[in-house]
């Protein structure tokens, strides 16, 4: 039975409702329903808080309830966050006799703003709305040490570097001890010992770097998964070690006409026991036999290196060898082989739209070839109207009219190189009859 109310001398059942109050009506008698109110507490609500993301906030969330602006105690409040990974604890929680109900909140996994709620179902300001920031976590720093890090230095390849490579972990601002740090040297041979290190108390970890096979720069790497600034490069210059073996590198079994130098100057290397080269390292020509000259006699390896002499052919054809010495080096002498061949008698170029092309080497514009003195070189007419004639000194006698077919021919006498272009186009095709 609900509570009674007397009116005109009639008793009447009102129904037990939660918050009904016994009064008049503006028409007449009857029960007013009075809802409760919850709001956050006057100070120490809870809400506005900064916090790392997944970490429960310092204070916890409050709010309280009233009836007609009296606290109410034993009123059940629900709590709530939809945030991912977010949690309230309790999740509902009974008013005290101040009017207040709390929980704890643990905000979730992303930063920026996140929301939690109090619900009191059919209270005005029902859902109470909490706000918090969640800031991302802070997250270590690896950087070189600010001083004797171990970066840049030079050393002999193979060989360990004079100072450990060292690098700094910090955690907003604050040196971490204990943290792994994992190591790594790039290039064929190179190392670190040891390839993971901890922190010290003043949160530096190190590792010695023995140098790869390979001179020039090389790099090695500290890495912690995570960190800003990983990884960490670190670099380095190896030097050759000391020379101990002579290499054939460039120039050989070349071929030249008689008088003429070769393309290719021969070249050898000068090498440590992985084949860097090593500068400053004197060798010595020789042609053993042949008809061809050397020049110079002697010549230094440079920074790559290489030594290097160029060959001449004689004036007869033949088979040359060549060797390059130094000292007792492993390899050394090293023997090249050449030929020296007389220039030929023919030479075939084909005209066409719009081009001079050697027969024999597919050179075009210029079409360069080589005849000895004596020989003939044929113009074959392929496609278009064209003409041969002589340019600069020495001349030949060319054509003096142009033509679409056939051929034209000319025997050179005498030594030069005699230029050539087309009678109907002019520089547009060109070619070089060089006569030996």
């Amino acid at each position: 039975m609900g509570v009674k109310s007397v009116r005109a001398g009639i008793v009447v059942a009102v129904a037990a409702v939660p918050w009904a109050v016994a009064g008049c009506g503006s028409s007449g008698g009857g029960t007013n329903v009075v809802a409760p109110v919850i709001a956050e507490t006057a100070t120490s609500s809870g809400d506005g808080q900064t916090a790392q993301i997944g970490t429960l906030l310092a204070g916890a969330l409050r709010v309280v309830v009233t009836l007609s602006g009296a606290p109410q105690q034993g009123t059940t409040v629900t709590w709530g966050t939809s945030a991912t990974g977010a949690s309230v604890n309790p999740t509902s929680s009974v008013t005290d006799a101040g009017g207040v109900a709390t929980t704890a909140w643990t905000l979730g996994s992303a930063a920026g703003t996140q929301h939690a709620t109090a619900t009191l179902a059919g209270a005005t300001g029902s859902p109470v709305t909490f706000s918090a920031t969640a800031t991302a976590a802070p997250v270590p720093v690896i950087a070189m040490t600010p001083t004797a890090s171990g970066n840049g230095q030079t050393a002999t390849v193979a060989t360990a570097l004079a100072n450990p490579l060292r690098v700094l972990v910090t955690l907003s601002g604050a040196v971490q001890q204990g943290v792994t740090v994992g190591w790594a040297a790039v290039g064929t041979g190179a190392s670190v010992n040891p390839t993971t290190s901890m922190t010290d108390a003043t949160g530096i970890a190190t590792t010695t770097w023995t140098l790869g096979h390979v001179s020039g720069a090389q790099s090695a790497t500290a890495t912690l998964a995570g960190a800003t600034g990983s990884p960490v490069t670190f670099a380095a210059t190896a030097t050759p070690g000391a020379a101990t073996q002579l290499l054939l590198s460039s120039g050989n079994n070349q071929s030249a006409l008689v008088n003429r130098a070769f393309a290719n100057a021969l070249a050898v290397l000068v090498g440590d026991q992985f084949a860097n080269g090593v500068p400053g390292d004197s060798v010595s020509w020789l042609v053993t036999s042949g008809p061809a000259t050397i020049s110079p006699a002697k010549s230094a390896s440079n920074a790559a290196g290489l030594a290097q002499a160029s060959l001449t052919a004689g004036a007869t054809a033949g088979s040359v060898t060549v060797t390059a010495t130094s000292g007792t080096l492993t390899g050394s002498p090293v023997t090249f082989n050449a030929t020296v061949t007389t220039a030929p008698t023919t030479a075939s170029v084909d005209i066409g739209n719009f081009f001079f092309k050697s027969g024999r080497n597919n050179s075009s514009n210029p079409a360069v070839d080589t005849i000895a003195a004596g020989g003939t070189v044929t113009w074959n007419f392929t496609g278009g109207t064209h003409g041969v004639q002589s340019t600069g000194t020495p001349s030949f006698t060319g054509q003096s009219t142009a033509q679409s077919t056939g051929t034209f021919t000319f025997t050179f006498t005498s030594a030069g190189s005699y230029s050539y272009d087309c009678l109907v186009h002019g520089t547009l095709m060109t070619g070089i009859i060089v006569v030996q």
